[in-house]
């Protein structure tokens, strides 16, 4: 059985060829003996965004310039536009480069770059590729994107919200943005209503780095956005509001009429066996029961505190179920936790301590231990 190819490796010498016959067919100026030189030079020893750096460099070189003339090049040079509904990111990964160079090499020609972001975006994604231009000019690049809410792209809609996020995953952080939450939270609101959910997915992301931004003044927006009662918003708010949910805040919780109450007990919560080996997995019960008099809405989360590296070792939460209890129900769920190692968690032998969230509310806990 082959080995799982790592993505770097992707950027290889045959994707350097490939966008080579690109450029040459969009600009019969463009130097493709030296583009390819030059961007396969050491190309191998490199990490990912080294060779997505070094072949967007080349391609510096090997065009004729000015800033305008090359930002064509590259939309000439550009596939069609992605499905609709498949996500841009996997379909044209090929073109990072691309939104490496206009990010490198497209600030003199604003109004050539954002074009071009605009198309790039609707093969691959120029949510990168917009932080340095949001760095320069945040309220001048914020305009032009508002004026996209209603493009006939749901690529490009996304893009709008994603590209503007504080706390974009690889993203070069743009503190302008963090000073500009009202224009981000106007923006949002134009795309809340949004048909696609890929273009939900984002905004609803895009509220996550909000909350943790700023908890207050995201959870103002999740109120009133929830009062709508539309399915895209209601979906939105859902996903946006998922980690605070775990984390027990009451105003998230009363969104969804999870509040805390003394008619929800807690009857059973077992796990088995109490004592495991690593690399083991346990069974977990919870048993719940509303002895009011009043339909309950239940969030039933667990919180795991492991033993750590350091004295106050690790807590993660994990999310069991939502239910809808009559008056006088009862209700029981069962899952599995494994105890195996994963390159984001780590399992130590010793003491496990799983603590039952009703609601947000501690209710219950129980221990196993881990043994090598």
């Amino acid at each position: 059985m082959s080995e799982r190819k790592a993505f770097k490796d992707y950027f290889d010498r045959a994707l350097v060829n490939a966008l080579a016959d690109r450029l040459a067919a969009a600009e019969p100026r463009f130097a493709l003996s030296r583009f390819v030189r030059t961007a396969t030079r050491g190309l191998d020893t490199l990490e990912m965004m080294g060779r997505v750096g070094q072949i967007a460099d080349a391609m510096q070189a090997a065009l004729p310039g000015p800033a305008a003339v090359n930002l064509r090049a590259l939309t000439a040079s550009l596939p069609p536009v992605a499905p609709t509904d498949a996500g841009s990111t996997g379909y044209g990964y090929a073109l990072w480069s691309y939104g490496e160079f206009i990010a490198r090499y497209g600030l003199d020609d604003v109004p050539a770059s954002f074009a071009a972001m605009v198309e790039l975006t609707q093969r691959f994604s120029a949510e990168f590729a917009v932080r340095p231009f949001l760095a320069m000019d945040p309220d001048g690049m914020l305009d032009r994107l508002a004026a996209l809410v209603n493009h006939e792209s749901e690529h490009v809609r996304r893009w709008v919200s994603e590209g503007t996020r504080t706390r974009l995953p690889w993203g070069k952080r743009v503190p302008a943005l963090e000073a500009r939450l009202d224009r981000r939270l106007a923006l949002l609101a134009e795309l809340r209503r949004d048909p696609s959910r890929y273009v939900q997915r984002s905004v609803a992301n895009h509220l996550g780095d909000i909350l943790k931004d700023d908890r207050a003044r995201g959870l103002d927006c999740l109120e009133a956005w929830s009062r709508e009662d539309h399915p895209a918003t209601n979906w939105i708010v859902r996903h946006a509001a998922r980690t605070v949910l775990k984390q027990g805040d009451p105003r998230a919780l009363a969104l969804f009429g999870q509040t805390p109450s003394d008619d929800l007990v807690v009857e059973q919560l077992r796990a088995r066996p109490a004592r495991i080996p690593l690399g083991g997995s346990i069974r977990l019960v919870a048993a719940i029961h509303n002895r009011g008099h009043e339909r309950r809405a239940v969030r039933l989360d667990y919180r795991l505190e492991s033993p750590g590296a350091g004295a106050r070792g690790k807590v993660a939460t994990f999310r069991i179920a939502d239910l809808e209890l009559e008056p006088g129900a009862r209700a029981a769920r069962e899952l599995t936790h494994a105890f195996v190692q994963r390159t984001i968690r780590r399992v130590r032998p010793g003491q496990h301590r799983f603590t039952l969230l009703v609601n947000g509310v501690e209710a219950a806990h129980v221990e196993v231990r881990v043994v090598e």
